[in-house]
Order: C-alpha cells, then sequence, then structure tokens
C-alpha cells in the first residue's frame, strides 16, 4: 500500500465512509427565526435552521409556503409549518455539506379545500452516489383549527441514511409538514482506530523514507571524499 493511498482510505473512513457510532438528533421546528405570526401565510425561496437550509428544488418553480397556524382552512397544531402547493417543491441540506440521517416527520394535508390523502415523495441523494425515495402517505383527515388531529408523525426507512441532500420534486404537492428530526451520524470507534493507523503508518513511512534518504546522501558524501 502506497502512502497516497492509505491517506485516501484514512479520510474516507472518517468523513465519507458508512460506519457510523451515536450522532447528534436535530429537530427542526419551523418557528423561526424569522418568527412565522399565527394568521399568516408566506411564500419562501430560502429557509436556515439548525445549520439545514432549505429551498426550492426546482430552478422555476423555487419556492414553497410557510404557515403560521390558525387559519381555519389549513393543518393546525400550534405552531409554524412549511406547506407545499401545486407550483411547490422542496429541497434541503447542511450548510456546511455534513452528511445526515432522516428519523421522523409530521405531515398533514395542504388544507380543507385540498383534503385527499397526500403523498409525499422524499428522494434522498446519498454521499455514496446513490439515490433512494421515501414515499409517505398522510391518513387524509383534516379539520383545520377544529379538534380533530391534523398531523401525523411518520417514521423514515434505515434507507434514507448517509445522506448528502433530499428534495421533495414539484409533482410531490399538497402537504404540509413540520417536526422534521434529522440525525448527524459520527464516526464510530472502529472507523477511527482504523484511520488512525492508517495515519501512522504514513508518517511512519515518510520518515523512514526520509531517514533512508539521509543515509545515502552520507554514504554518497563519504565515498566521494
Amino acid at each position: 500500500m502506497n502512502a497516497k493511498l492509505a491517506l485516501w482510505l484514512a479520510l474516507a473512513t472518517v468523513s465519507g465512509g458508512t460506519v457510523f457510532g451515536q450522532g447528534t438528533t436535530k429537530f427542526i421546528t419551523f418557528n423561526g427565526p424569522p418568527s412565522q405570526p399565527p394568521g399568516t401565510s408566506h411564500t419562501f425561496h430560502e429557509y436556515l435552521e439548525a445549520g439545514l437550509r432549505f429551498t426550492g428544488a426546482d430552478t422555476n418553480w423555487n419556492s414553497f409556503g410557510r404557515c403560521g397556524g390558525g387559519i381555519s382552512f389549513f393543518p393546525e397544531n400550534g405552531t409554524a409549518y412549511l406547506q407545499g402547493a401545486f407550483t411547490d417543491s422542496l429541497k434541503f441540506a447542511f450548510a456546511d455539506g455534513s452528511v445526515f440521517a432522516l428519523e421522523s416527520v409530521d405531515l398533514a394535508e395542504y388544507s380543507t379545500v385540498v383534503s385527499n390523502a397526500a403523498t409525499v415523495y422524499f428522494i434522498g441523494y446519498r454521499h455514496d452516489g446513490t439515490i433512494v425515495t421515501n414515499a409517505l402517505t398522510t391518513d387524509g383527515i383534516i379539520d383545520g383549527t377544529g379538534p380533530v388531529q391534523d398531523f401525523q408523525t411518520l417514521q423514515f426507512s434505515d434507507q434514507m441514511r448517509n445522506l448528502d441532500r433530499v428534495e421533495i420534486p414539484l409533482w410531490s404537492y399538497g402537504w404540509s409538514l413540520d417536526d422534521l428530526v434529522v440525525s448527524i451520524p459520527e464516526p464510530s470507534f472502529g472507523s477511527l482506530v482504523l484511520a488512525s493507523g492508517l495515519m501512522f503508518w504514513i508518517f511512519r513511512s515518510a520518515w523512514e523514507g526520509g531517514d533512508r534518504e539521509r543515509k545515502t546522501r552520507a554514504l554518497v558524501s563519504a565515498g566521494n571524499r
């Protein structure tokens, strides 16, 4: 194994490998900043919370909605949330490039007018170049600001791991989304040990190579005297 290959393996083990240990869990509530007061609903092109950046997924239709609740015909859970109407799409990734996993999300229908059960397609682009999809469907029960619980918590599959970004495409519309739970994995102890061993081998090889070169120069110099 040459030094360049060992260095590549060490970096891949820590930064882009698939062996991870316990990580950090982040709860995205969409409560701001900026705040979204009850009774209001605005169009957004970008939203940032806990380092996770949300933008439109479509080049031309690059927007999504954010509702503060308290509107009779929209779903209600007492807090702000995102929405996807007919021309909306959504893309999200960490601003610092961290890979992440999707754990769960609260979903509801778009409104009491567009009240049919919504199937929301989450397309995950993984760090290894593969693409995975989870299609989550709501129960079709919504009464706006009435007593019925509009949002339901749905779990993502184990496929939604080691992600660079996730998209909800333009054609997957008619949804409301809140309380997204994501986790940022940390390298496992085993992968750190392996990376440390490879780095040690690199530096040792470099030192021994330099030492041999110094001895060779010394012998050549002695022979020329």
